[in-house]
């Protein structure tokens, strides 16, 4: 079944008001999100001064899309999407508000933290999956590489703000203010997506089939499309060294050069910046490059980016690895997720989605948790250093493909 022409004329997409509706949403949870995100760790870091529990905790958020991801997208594809995406975001709401809450009384038992971290993600990405398909439903393929770049711009630009407003929020007397307001734009956005409208009735079918036979078509369809199930390898392996990096980023601006929890949140939004730029020019990019070169590409601009946090000795040169760093994975999540959608029947999109987002991350996990030991045991920069060594062989074995020469 082909995907319905939401518009087929050569207009502006910002004509298009669920696409519209969608960009808001994304911008607000993209803020509440990067808030979180920066937060989270130092609040667990400064509670426990371990490197191991902040790597759990991180661990524990990984968790649900290798867990659950696969089912997730069978269930997206079968429900109202903007219904379930509304009951994603609510659930995550009332979620952080009982974080909030036990971080206000001072608890210090770790383990209702690791739960919280679990569902949040578990459901962040049930919303994550939806909003992927709404995507798909609501704008024509001639313009998912531009939604995509509009998406990566917002999600990127709130990089740039989002560590400033965390410097800031950790300058009130209490640090779960940052995750009231978190919750707060979160009810926010749950009101916000009553306005969207999901054109779902016009792929609309009559399941007939069970979960298990739902499951198995979309895992058929995806090994049989050899170009799909090559990328996704290769992104499987490039998220491992990218969600560690991200991390140890925090251990070594604390740590080893000394800086405040404020100024570490105002020198990763270097990664921010780096973002926006790459964000700009995405288009153009694979318009002149193509859309294996630039995803390629940023392979070896990370490994370039890792180097020099491998050999940071003061602030100034860990903010440009950090801004190199941010421009490649732009790069890099535009040219995957344009990839994916272009690969992907829209009666499959939910599917596909969920069973791809589990092989994206199905090392993440244990590739985080050891590396909380790895920063033990030789230090943050053998993390670095390692990346830089990975990507560079995933740069050159890449080369090799047919991928290499995708438009």
């Amino acid at each position: 079944m082909s995907l319905p022409l939401i518009n087929d004329s050569p207009v502006s997409i910002w004509r298009n008001r669920s696409f519209t509706t969608l960009v808001i949403s994304t911008f607000i949870l993209s803020i509440a999100n990067k808030i979180y995100e920066l937060l989270l760790p130092l609040i667990i870091y400064e509670m426990t001064q371990s490197s191991v529990a902040v790597s759990s905790m991180r661990t524990a958020e990984l968790l649900p899309n290798l867990l659950f991801g696969v089912f997730i997208g069978v269930i997206v594809d079968r429900v109202n999407k903007k219904k379930w995406a509304m009951w994603m975001i609510g659930c995550q709401a009332l979620l952080l508000v009982t974080m909030g809450y036990l971080i206000k009384t001072n608890n210090e038992i770790l383990y209702p933290y690791y739960v919280i971290g679990f569902l949040l993600m578990t459901c962040n990405y049930g919303y994550f999956n939806a909003q992927v398909s709404l995507t798909k439903l609501n704008v024509p393929s001639h313009h998912l590489t531009s939604a995509n770049a509009k998406f990566s711009f917002i999600e990127t630009f709130v990089g740039v703000m989002g560590p400033v407003i965390s410097g800031l929020i950790l300058l009130l007397p209490f640090l779960y203010d940052g995750i009231l307001i978190t919750a707060i734009a979160y009810a926010s956005c749950f009101f916000l997506l009553t306005q969207l409208s999901s054109h779902q009735g016009d792929i609309a079918v009559v399941k007939t089939n069970s979960f298990l036979q739902d499951l198995s078509e979309g895992w058929h369809s995806f090994r049989a499309n050899k170009p799909l199930w090559q990328m996704t390898m290769f992104i499987l392996v490039l998220n491992c060294s990218m969600a560690v990096v991200s991390t140890t980023a925090v251990f070594f601006a604390k740590d080893e050069l000394r800086m405040s929890s404020s100024a570490v949140a105002a020198t990763m939004s270097f990664a921010g910046i780096g973002g926006l730029a790459a964000s700009v020019f995405v288009s153009k990019f694979r318009q002149k490059f193509g859309l294996g070169f630039v995803f390629g590409g940023s392979a070896i601009i990370h490994a370039l980016a890792y180097t020099g946090m491998y050999l940071s000795n003061q602030v100034i040169t860990l903010a440009i690895s950090l801004f190199v760093a941010g421009f490649a994975t732009a790069l890099y999540s535009v040219s995957a997720y344009t990839f994916r959608l272009e690969q992907t029947p829209a009666e499959l999109i939910g599917r596909i989605s969920g069973i791809t987002g589990t092989m994206f991350r199905v090392g993440m996990p244990a590739t985080m948790y050891f590396s909380g030991w790895m920063i033990n045991w030789w230090g943050s920069t053998s993390v670095f250093l390692s990346s830089a060594v990975l990507n560079i062989i995933v740069f050159f074995v890449f080369t090799k493909t047919l991928l290499w020469k995708s438009k």
